[in-house]
């Protein structure tokens, strides 16, 4: 059994975390105690109010929020009552027995796994000191259970490493937008290992979730804010774009910093399984194209992310490990596999070539009534495309920048200043 605790300031963040599995069909309540008899079936609110009674008592702790999961090796076939047994002891053994907590079994792993959210502020406001808790405490009721009830010891989970389900991708439409990006945003965010914004972009980018930094020069941009937005099947923004202070997981820069910090060893454990695996693929691709390239890495669990320029060219790339969910740059296990020496190498047909392409000269049309004219009539560039596919996608955005119903995308939360109406004197 593998425990892990983390602490935070966000516990209705938590619950909606887990609430939103189980209205998916991805999780159960298996126990509510210090709720009442109706606890398992309380809605989010009245959760929500249960845990609020002991926080309220010490509003000066920032950090109020107890979440551990419980991982068991797929070899323990437990059930419920004995998931909800080992859950209610460890709690007990590490001091948070008399503490209100929920115990949800999540359906989304391979391996068998619980959540436990609860509080470490008690009824009379005191803190209970979470220090070392995991050395003094987590690691001997862990022992303790596995000794007890025979369960597979933790060294020997940490040698054949937890895997867990692949997530899958948002669809615009079928679901409400926040909540679906919501759950994928806060997933990646903390099961996933990365030490840059671009590597946690390409992340989400597998799951058709873009993220948005502003343009250079907006407001946006010099206060380091994040947003995020859905992508259609082409790449393109589609919806609303949604700050990231509006997630419960508060995906914002600084909260990502921290964890790229701690991302490093991690990630430099896997670098040359997973330096073998791409050179193996890249070796077997070589010349057949991307296609069967991409094809080689989703049947090992792995993927490429092409990073490309305004222009359609290729100037970065990322390689992706679904199954230890970690990305790494090309350059961290290769310096020889940049996203366009890779891209030649196999000799895609996604790198524009070389010779700069001259850009056709636009047609116009009339754009009748236009609101922004005043009514008039309004000459709007059209771009013909051709056959220049590099330049398609780019061109075509623009095109829709030129629309007059096009909104700014540099800075989407920037309002616009309002004019001073001038006073007769």
């Amino acid at each position: 059994m593998i425990a892990k605790i983390t602490m935070g300031r966000n516990i209705l963040g938590l619950l909606c975390y887990n609430e939103d599995k189980v209205k998916e069909g991805k999780a159960t309540v298996l126990s509510a105690h210090g709720f009442g008899s109706q606890g398992k079936d309380a809605s989010i609110r009245e959760k929500h109010q249960r845990f609020r009674f002991f926080t309220d008592q010490n509003p000066r702790a920032k950090l109020n929020a107890f979440h551990i999961s419980l991982n068991f090796s797929p070899k323990d076939q437990l059930d419920e009552h004995q998931l909800r047994y080992i859950a209610q002891q460890y709690m007990e053994r590490i001091g948070f027995g008399a503490q209100p907590f929920l115990v949800y079994r999540h359906h989304d792993s391979a391996h068998m796994h619980v959540h436990i959210v609860s509080t470490n502020i008690t009824g009379d406001g005191k803190r209970i000191e979470t220090h070392n808790l995991g050395k003094l405490k987590s690691e001997k009721a862990r022992k303790e259970l596995e000794q007890e009830l025979g369960l597979v010891k933790a060294e020997g989970q940490q040698e054949q490493r937890l895997r867990m389900e692949p997530l899958e991708p948002v669809v615009y439409g079928k679901r409400e937008s926040k909540a679906a990006m919501a759950n994928i945003i806060t997933e990646v965010m903390r099961t996933y290992s990365y030490t840059s914004l671009g590597e946690f972009s390409a992340l989400l980018g597998q799951f058709n979730i873009a993220v948005i930094q502003g343009g250079e020069g907006s407001r946006m941009k010099a206060n380091k804010g994040l947003a995020y937005s859905i992508l259609d099947e082409k790449g393109n923004r589609i919806g609303v774009p949604i700050k990231a202070s509006a997630f419960y997981a508060r995906p914002t820069m600084a909260r990502l910093q921290k964890r790229m910090e701690r991302n490093g060893p991690a990630k430099q454990r896997l670098v040359p399984v997973m330096r073998k695996s791409v050179e193996a693929i890249l070796r077997q691709s070589a010349g057949k194209g991307m296609g069967h390239f991409q094809q080689a890495l989703k049947r090992q669990g792995l993927a490429a992310h092409f990073h490309y320029s305004k222009t359609g060219e290729v100037f970065g790339l990322t390689f992706i490990d679904h199954v230890n969910r970690t990305a790494f740059k090309a350059s961290e296990l290769s310096r020889e596999w940049s996203g366009k020496k890779t891209v030649q190498a196999l000799k895609g047909t996604v790198l524009k070539d070389e010779t700069p392409v001259a850009l056709p000269k636009p047609k116009y049309y009339q754009d009748q009534q236009s609101p922004r004219t005043g009514g008039k009539d309004r000459e709007i560039p059209v771009w013909p495309v051709g056959n220049v596919p590099a330049l398609q996608h780019f061109l075509s955005f623009i095109q829709d920048l030129l629309r007059p119903e096009a909104q700014e995308l540099a800075d989407p939360f920037q309002r616009k200043k309002k004019k001073r109406r001038k006073l007769n004197r």
